[in-house]
């Protein structure tokens, strides 16, 4: 898995680094720290006069932050043990070979400059990111201080699942509105890891249009329950009629995280809007896990 981590200079961000630092401990995963700012830099002094620049700063911390939970460098998948020498183009015809040092995951922290929806909505397409993380302010603001409309624009436009970051607090479960049919491995196995790093339950529900159909509905959501089951995740099943969607997601996201199958033909995606996934990015109370 390849998650892309979108960061400014926020207290919200810093708390999105801890938590994708725990996420990568349970999965290995591939990690992109980005760091997003609009205002262009001072380059007059070259790189170093860079150095001076906030977000600069502000991601040499996050990078120790995040390393920090992988102290046993032997242990560590981003330890740099690996040498190796690869040909690298320094100019126009022009190629070096150079001596590099790889983790057996990689690990990298960047930093562009731009409107922030669009550089991360940029990153993940061309690192063909599984996962974003974004962080953002508490309530019904969902804003990033220098976008306030950031963390919904990346949603709308991100070609891979979303993690919307939104409270410090544990959730007393995971709601998951899937689509029976079409939901995808890697969103099962990411719900999984969403359980475990948090120790709840995970309640999953299908989705309906008719009485006639509850019955084919609630088979195959058991069989997602088996599942769960199968990995020792505590999990239980219900199904809700499309006319009480908007009700039940918008109590659901009050009580604990909820993640919602947006995925191509998703059953979910046909009656939940895009307007309306992003109006309940903005104002439910806790985090929210958009997948695809």
């Amino acid at each position: 898995m390849r998650i892309l981590v979108a960061l400014d200079t926020n207290p919200y961000s810093a708390y999105v680094v801890h938590e994708v630092a725990r996420l990568a401990m349970n999965t290995w995963a591939d990690v992109t720290l980005l760091g997003v700012d609009t205002r262009k830099p001072h380059l007059t002094q070259g790189p170093s006069g860079l150095r001076s620049e906030p977000i600069v700063k502000k991601m040499e911390e996050f990078r120790e932050e995040f390393l920090s939970y992988f102290a046993d460098e032997v242990a560590s998948p981003y330890s740099r043990t690996q040498w190796s020498y690869e040909l690298v183009e320094r100019g126009k015809g022009l190629w070096e070979e150079m001596c590099v040092c790889k983790g057996r995951k990689e690990f990298r922290v960047r930093i562009r400059f731009g409107s922030p929806a669009k550089q991360v909505l940029a990153e993940a397409q061309e690192e063909q990111s599984d996962l974003i993380v974004v962080g953002c302010s508490k309530g019904e603001q969902c804003a990033w201080e220098q976008d306030r409309n950031a963390p919904e624009k990346i949603v709308k436009g991100a070609p891979c699942s979303v993690f919307v970051v939104k409270e410090e607090k544990r959730p007393n479960k995971i709601v998951c509105c899937l689509d029976h049919d079409s939901v995808s491995q890697e969103s099962l196995e990411l719900i999984n890891q969403m359980v475990t790093l948090h120790q709840t339950d995970l309640a999953l529900v299908g989705l309906t249009e008719s009485d006639h159909l509850k019955e084919e509905v609630d088979r195959k959501m058991k069989e997602i329950l088996q599942y769960y089951t199968s990995q020792k995740i505590k999990a239980w099943v219900s199904v809700v009629d499309v006319s009480l969607l908007d009700r039940f997601i918008e109590d659901a996201a009050d009580k604990g995280l909820i993640a919602l199958w947006m995925g191509h033909q998703s059953l979910l995606g046909k009656f939940f809007s895009q307007d309306r996934v992003e109006k309940l990015v903005r104002r439910a109370r806790s985090s929210v896990l958009v997948l695809r």
